[in-house]
């Protein structure tokens, strides 16, 4: 189920990390701003590589974001569906909803905040929504990055610190010192392993398991 998707109030600020935890993670000291231009660029690369493996649904117009943002949502509804699947989740206010016309109360909706998922009711009944367009205006996303959520950008912060600190082709390096310091390096020949196609690695990934959305036709 496809919608037309708007953010109408953007992130003040979509990266997950405070440039005091990207201090952190590059080993500096919690004052030290010598690294911040290089530091707040990457916490926008990681912050977008998240989103990017977590499907976070984007407008076209502004990056793609886990923290709080207020979008619009437009539904073409045939008059079958019973459940609107929201692009985003993690719902904090649910601003407006209208069904073919009909603005909604409160007490004619049931939302699984966690989820994006928003049924039309009556009292106990589960209702389909009308012939026409479903628009919804909520709020999504987090004010305050959560804890785990922190934790997996960090981790990957620190890997793409690690490697751009060298060369992920090298295999192994050996030095030789008797009279004059001889390097020798080998370097991997095709894919290196443990390597990831996407932009986040499996093992962050897993930590990132609650906020992966599933893409429903």
């Amino acid at each position: 189920m496809r919608s037309a998707f708007t953010v109408i109030t953007p992130a003040a600020d979509p990266s997950l990390l405070t440039i005091e935890q990207l201090r952190a993670a590059a080993g500096l000291l919690a004052g030290d701003a010598s690294r911040d231009p290089q530091l707040t660029e990457l916490g926008a690369r990681v912050s977008a590589d998240i989103a990017t493996a977590c499907q976070i649904r984007g407008d076209g117009v502004h990056v793609p974001t886990l923290r709080s943002e207020t979008v619009r949502e437009v539904f073409r509804q045939r008059g079958c569906d019973d459940i609107l699947f929201l692009a985003r989740r993690f719902i904090s206010n649910l601003v407006s909803v209208s069904d073919a016309d009909t603005v909604l109360v409160p007490d004619d909706t049931d939302l699984d905040a966690e989820a994006g998922l928003l049924q039309r009711i009556s009292g106990t009944r589960t209702l389909i929504w009308g012939r026409g367009n479903a628009i919804v205006e909520y709020t999504a996303g987090f004010a305050t990055v959560p804890a785990d959520l922190v934790g997996a950008a960090m981790d990957l912060a620190r890997l793409r610190l690690s490697a751009d600190a060298r060369d992920p082709l090298v295999k192994g390096e050996s030095v030789e010192i008797p009279d004059v310091r001889t390097v020798r390096q080998d370097y991997w020949v095709g894919a290196v392993p443990g390597s990831a196609a996407g932009p986040v690695p499996a093992d962050i990934l897993a930590k990132l398991s609650r906020y992966l959305n599933v893409a429903v036709a």
